[in-house]
């Protein structure tokens, strides 16, 4: 504990050490009715949305192809999994 106004050396660095969640009042561009101030309420609704945030991404090796037979690939094994278990259930 720091007592009230005395200032700690550790706390001098710790105030710059995370990034805020806090963002400029900013419009989803998928729904203009919605305004976030959180990152990560906006980030929310674009997964809820279905879209993805690309940023760099693309510069890390993301292929939407891959990820398209990714994403193929896990509807099948969960309709398989589904026919499996109406048969055996």
């Amino acid at each position: 504990m720091v007592p009230k106004g005395a200032e700690h050396k550790e706390t001098k660095w710790a105030k710059h050490a995370f990034t805020s969640d806090e963002m400029e009042p900013t419009k989803n561009p998928l729904n203009s009715k919605e305004v976030f101030t959180s990152k990560a309420r906006l980030r929310q609704a674009y997964r809820n949305a279905g879209a993805v945030e690309i940023g760099d991404a693309y510069e890390r090796g993301y292929d939407p192809a891959k990820e398209r037979a990714m994403e193929e690939k896990k509807m099948v094994k969960r309709l398989v999994d589904q026919v499996r278990e109406r048969l055996n259930g």
